[in-house]
């Protein structure tokens, strides 16, 4: 099983599902979790969206018209 971490946030979801076309994996995104600037509870919802939007083939920004959480996490990890 693929292990990915260090750096990993909402912005990596796409191309990970692109390159391996699998949610069969760990995305241990410390960083992107707790760093969220509404909390980790968010920061966990904006990874969920992140993926939902990456299997469902929906650009990350699109996605987040609906999902605060989301839009949020994009904003704060820009690069």
């Amino acid at each position: 099983m693929p292990v990915f971490s260090s750096g990993q946030t909402v912005r990596q979801a796409p191309g990970t599902w692109q390159a391996l076309g699998s949610t069969d994996l760990i995305f241990a995104a410390g960083g992107g979790i707790m760093a969220h600037p509404a909390g980790p509870a968010a920061g966990v919802a904006a990874l969920r969206d992140a993926w939902e939007a990456a299997v469902g083939g929906v650009p990350l920004a699109d996605h987040a018209r609906t999902r605060p959480a989301l839009a949020q996490a994009l904003e704060a990890y820009k690069g």
